[in-house]
């Protein structure tokens, strides 16, 4: 295994790259970032934790939620195997923990290196972020928290003698996708909290003392995600979290932030924690009614947001209208940005994890396709003969189109599906059910 030490050092290189890599992420990938509870992040050294559900992009919500601290994250140890994708790794800040169904037990004696690596990068004033469930949560929920943390923890105390009075900072991740880009993500940070009153547990127990800060730990995340516990019914209640906010806050339901969207949804699967316990044949109605609402909508190949709409003749020549006019505009942009748009897809359907695909669109995409592609474009603008100066002008545009290539990729992928519902309104039956089933479920949600 290659050194880390001084991992968490910066590097000028690093910098550059941050620059691009903030801009890519803040403004090409995502259409908005919202970051919640910013006043919550202490002066002193602190340890992150946060759930896991997106794969790398999980990691960079905190990286780029809190640009004055470069943190050092610790990711599964089984990517570092080449050497060369290790350096890049240790270059991005990156350390590696290691599980044995990775790597097996014999590297398992690495972690004690690391582990006390990250414990004296905070000693050393610096922030380390780590992920306690280990593993990528596939329902929107938490999964147990490993003692990986809990040791990092408590072994920075030991180094400091016990004063060093460190602080965890609880953090959760919220996507309104986890797939494609031009979505909406929230990090939600929590109030820090400390943990002095484990530490003579510690002294005399180690383990009982991990085990208790990692469900302490838990018990300050939680609140910060959607934690659907309901395995048996974790799909249904996912499926109903649209349908709900149409219910209950009605047109602005789309326009909400993302804070707002979670709080919904919270209050929504407390409504149903209560509805299982207290009526069991009324939340059994709604499962029943939103498994076969899902099925529709997977046969007729809709999303949530276009069942019910009302769309007439003069509405849908609108619409035609307006697509019309920015046809041309979307044409260039399409020319200027199919190819490191569709390049990643490529390597996307062959992933077999596909929850990896977001992350793969951005690392593989937005930052090298992309930037390479811009470069090409730029050079080959020379051949053209106009001033020097258009060619940079060129270049700096190359960089933002994006942006409004993804919104009208997006504006003519829904315009589709309206011609599409459209046209089968009022005839189809499968149609007219999704539609009677939804009106149903939003009658029913009104009287809760």
């Amino acid at each position: 295994m290659i050194d880390f030490t001084n991992i968490e050092k910066r590097n000028v290189s690093y910098e550059i790259c941050y620059i691009w890599v903030w801009y890519a992420f803040n403004k090409l990938f995502f259409r908005n970032f919202e970051i919640k509870g910013k006043e919550n992040i202490p002066d002193e050294p602190f340890l992150i934790i946060c759930n896991h559900q997106n794969g790398l992009i999980d990691a960079m919500l905190p990286v780029f939620g809190i640009p004055n601290h470069r943190m050092v994250f610790i990711a599964r140890g089984d990517i570092f195997k080449k050497d060369k994708v290790a350096k890049i790794l240790k270059w991005c800040r990156v350390l590696p923990a290691f599980r044995v169904r990775d790597t097996g037990k014999e590297n398992l004696g690495e972690n004690d290196k690391i582990f006390e690596l990250a414990a004296n990068i905070l000693n050393n004033g610096k922030i380390v972020g780590l992920f306690p469930e280990a593993a990528l949560q596939y329902d929107r929920s938490m999964g147990s928290f490993k003692k990986g943390f809990a040791r990092i923890a408590f072994r920075a105390e030991e180094i400091a003698g016990f004063n060093l009075h460190l602080k965890i900072l609880p953090m959760a991740n919220y996507y309104e996708n986890f797939y494609s880009a031009g979505h909406s993500a929230l990090l939600n940070i929590g109030k820090p909290f400390e943990f002095g009153e484990l530490l003579d547990l510690y002294r005399e127990h180690p383990e009982a003392a991990y085990r208790q800060l990692a469900l302490k730990a838990q018990e300050h995340v939680r609140p910060l995600m959607l934690d659907i516990s309901d395995k048996e019914n974790n799909e249904q209640l996912d499926a109903l979290r649209e349908i709900y906010r149409e219910a209950k806050h009605g047109r602005v339901a789309r326009r909400m932030r993302m804070s707002e969207r979670l709080a919904s949804d919270q209050t929504m699967l407390e409504n149903f924690r209560k509805l299982k316990k207290e009526e069991p044949e009324r939340f059994a109605w709604f499962m029943e009614k939103t498994k076969r609402y899902s099925e529709l909508l997977a046969k007729l190949n809709f999303r949530n947001w276009l069942v019910g709409k009302k769309l007439g003749f003069f509405a849908m020549l609108l619409l035609t209208l307006l697509s019309l006019v920015f046809a041309p505009f979307y044409a260039v942009l399409w020319l200027l940005n199919i190819v490191p748009y569709k390049i990643p897809e490529l390597v996307v359907r062959k992933l077999k994890d596909k929850r990896m695909s977001a992350s793969m669109r951005l690392g593989f995409g937005v930052l090298a396709t992309y930037p390479l592609w811009n470069l090409l474009l730029f050079g080959l603008s020379f051949i053209i003969p106009w001033p020097w100066w258009c060619s940079l002008v060129f270049l700096a545009l190359l960089t933002v189109f994006p942006i409004p290539f993804i919104a009208l990729r997006h504006w003519f992928v829904k315009f589709y599906h309206r011609w599409r519902y459209f046209a089968k309104q009022g005839k189809d039956s499968e149609v007219l059910e999704a539609i009677a089933v939804k009106a149903e479920m939003v009658e029913a949600f009104k009287k809760m």
